[in-house]
């Protein structure tokens, strides 16, 4: 076997699944990739280490962008629910001086 075409390539691999990674434009397959070649015993302990590294971090991103997809979400639905709350109150304001106006016309 020869081992320096082995390393290569699994290096190219571990770097292929890096980039797309970083780039944002990966897919499950990707991922897959990454956490196969972290692997200890199937690959040698350097790579495995390395691409287990690179699928923490993987991980704990997908975990931040959930987690900020989840606060978007509350943030939402609270404004929609302040702008509804806000409307009410001005409705409120509109028809407490219209009412008052109408009682300071009485009184003349």
């Amino acid at each position: 076997m020869d081992f320096e075409r082995y390393y290569l390539d699994l290096f190219e691999m571990l770097n292929s699944s890096c980039k797309k990674i970083a780039s944002g434009k990966y897919d499950k397959l990707d991922s897959e990739k990454l956490f196969e070649l972290a692997k200890k015993g199937r690959y040698p302990s350097f790579l495995a280490e390395l691409a287990e590294s690179f699928g923490m971090m993987l991980v704990k991103v997908e975990a931040r962008e959930f987690r900020l997809k989840q606060t978007i979400e509350e943030l939402e639905e609270t404004k929609a629910k302040l702008e509804k709350n806000s409307q009410a109150l001005e409705r409120k304001i509109s028809n407490q001086v219209k009412s008052e106006s109408g009682t300071t016309d009485i009184k003349k």
